[in-house]
């Protein structure tokens, strides 16, 4: 799953390069962002015109009675978005892009892992989106849930779940909500994949308040010894996060 992520993110260069019109309200770098937190997503509109909004991270689907789910919708398995209820709308045509800096996996010992790009290039994550409000006349509420894939093998060494990542040539058939999800969302588990694989990852301090020291590496003589006994390599397999 990824309960964790980072995003230092320059948002002016980020629309510029998404093509998207930036919204106000996006929010404050963070190195220690948590499922219910405001985070930031790209969108595209029927209109063809994508936009860099702010969201709540935890989906809530617009027939939802209240805007807090009986149960945690900040992930969704990619295998089965199109199947249950609470993300099926979105995933047949609200899919989004949460940018990120990188994100945190844990082995089953607790020990936290950093996953980013070895260039710091911001990673594409595959989200879905939902507008919700309490009754009309009301103001919408943007909500997003992050989809996950099974982890490839290196990245399995700390968790069996992994975000999914967009390659940057998949971005434009994946924002179009004019491209149904029954099509699309099979066909991005591979490239995002192998764009995973290209992601590298080390083992971090225990997560505590927020700052870029969050995502450095710990010192051998740091690590735990269910860190040292798992020992995962430097390359991770693919990006993922799972519920």
């Amino acid at each position: 799953m990824c309960g964790r992520f980072a995003a230092d993110l320059d948002y002016a260069n980020l629309a510029q390069g998404y093509g998207a019109r930036q919204a106000p309200g996006l929010p404050k770098p963070s190195w220690n962002i948590s499922p219910g937190s405001i985070i930031a997503l790209v969108a595209q509109d029927r209109h063809g015109q994508r936009h860099l909004h702010p969201a709540r991270w935890n989906l809530v689907p617009s027939w939802a009675e209240s805007d807090h789910m009986a149960y945690p919708t900040h992930n969704a398995r990619v295998e089965s978005a199109l199947t249950k209820r609470t993300y099926a709308d979105s995933a047949r045509s609200r899919r989004a892009i949460i940018p990120a800096s990188g994100y945190y996996e844990w082995t089953p010992d607790h020990q936290p892992y950093y996953f980013q790009a070895p260039d710091g290039h911001t990673l594409n994550i595959a989200g879905l989106y939902s507008w919700w409000r309490a009754q009309p006349g009301q103001p919408w509420l943007l909500t997003a849930t992050i989809l996950t894939t099974q982890a490839t093998a290196e990245a399995a060494q700390v968790h069996d779940r992994m975000p999914l990542l967009i390659p940057d040539e998949n971005l434009d058939s994946w924002l179009d909500p004019g491209v149904d999800g029954n099509m699309i969302l099979p066909k991005a588990v591979e490239p995002g994949r192998h764009a995973s694989e290209e992601l590298i990852m080390h083992p971090v301090a225990p997560l505590k308040g927020d700052g870029p020291e969050l995502t450095e590496d710990m010192a051998l003589d740091q690590r735990t010894k269910g860190a040292q006994r798992a020992k995962p390599s430097s390359r991770a397999a693919s990006a993922g996060t799972g519920s």
